[in-house]
């Protein structure tokens, strides 16, 4: 049946599926891998359907396929759609060579707009991080360059003395070598390839706050005291953080089940929710077998909840745990100095 109606509808009723399996079925095979390496798996996967519903194609359906992607791969090379398409894409190749390379990159930094689509394609944070590493004049021309937008939401995550040193270079700038323009738009999208080569995804408040945690009271405390002067949200995350949920494995049964009578129902349920099957264990043992089972039954039919919100669970039951060690409640090994 598909055959059959395949055979009465003329390419301008086809879909482009079905217009793409038809073309590549009688395309020089070279040129039909060249055409799929530039697209996606599920789009090939969808030809590759097409085809398999296309056993006899008639004569006319080729023909008329063929000649309008031969008419459109004509247009799309020839005669760009807009000028400024035309002026990047075509100018350039009607100078001589002498001329050409320079008319190219000149045009390309003037009309283009692929870096600076590429920045924003980017979290500011990150801009920022690699740009305040650079040479404050690099710094200044590599913000020129990502367009106003981006580099307005670069600068917001830059110290202040950065800020205003790009800013005075930026307003001072008039002229900037070509060559280097190009060299700090290629070092700036090789330093934010997202490839992963050469860096390092670390959270950095998680794991200074461990890094904390495990110094002991006597040090990190006199850290935290200053940091609070200057920053006094991050010295409390930090605070909250120095000890994680998965730090309580090393409690005892009575550790547990004090903080078990401090602990709000709902907190422990959202905590466990969120936490690996020893931790679980750990609090579910310390239960009464009759509570135990109530726990277990609500984490069973217990809906999707935002990972934030287990997280802020948990942070309580650490809190609590925090407070009866410092009390000398239970005895938490991760406060202990080294």
């Amino acid at each position: 049946m598909a055959q059959a109606a395949l055979a009465k509808s003329l390419p301008a009723e086809l879909s482009g599926t079905q217009r793409s399996a038809v073309l590549l079925m009688f395309l020089n095979r070279d040129v039909a891998t060249s055409i799929l390496e530039s697209l996606k798996s599920d789009e090939i996967r969808d030809i590759g359907l097409a085809m398999a519903e296309m056993d006899d194609v008639p004569s006319e359906v080729v023909e008329r396929v063929v000649a309008d992607f031969v008419r459109d791969l004509h247009r799309t090379t020839l005669f760009p759609r807009t000028g400024r398409a035309f002026a990047l894409g075509v100018l350039p190749k009607l100078v001589n060579e002498d001329r050409r390379v320079r008319v190219e990159a000149s045009l390309r930094r003037s009309l283009s707009k692929d870096f600076e689509d590429y920045i924003s394609t980017r979290a500011p944070q990150a801009v920022a991080a690699i740009v305040s590493d650079e040479h404050p004049q690099t710094r200044a021309v590599g913000l020129l360059l990502m367009g106003t937008d981006n580099a307005a939401a670069v600068l917001k995550f830059m110290d202040d003395e950065d800020r205003y040193d790009a800013t005075v270079r930026m307003a001072m700038l008039r002229e900037v070598p070509g060559e280097l323009a190009d060299d700090v738009e290629r070092s700036l999208r090789l330093a934010l390839a997202d490839d992963g080569a050469d860096r390092w995804n670390v959270e950095g408040i998680d794991r200074t706050a461990q890094v904390l945690g495990r110094m002991g009271s006597e040090l990190n405390e006199g850290l935290l005291v200053r940091l609070a002067d200057e920053d006094d949200e991050l010295a409390d995350t930090l605070r909250r953080r120095m000890v994680v949920f998965d730090d309580l494995r090393d409690l005892d049964r009575r550790g547990v089940q004090a903080i078990l009578k401090e602990i709000d129902k709902q907190d422990l349920l959202l905590a466990l929710a969120g936490a690996s099957v020893d931790m679980k264990d750990l609090f579910l043992r310390n239960l009464s077998s009759r509570a135990a089972a109530d726990l277990e039954e609500e984490l069973e039919i217990m809906g999707p909840t935002p990972k934030k919100t287990l997280l802020a669970a948990q942070e309580n039951i650490v809190a609590v745990a925090m407070r009866l060690a410092e009390e000398g409640t239970i005895y938490l090994p991760i406060l202990e100095d080294e």
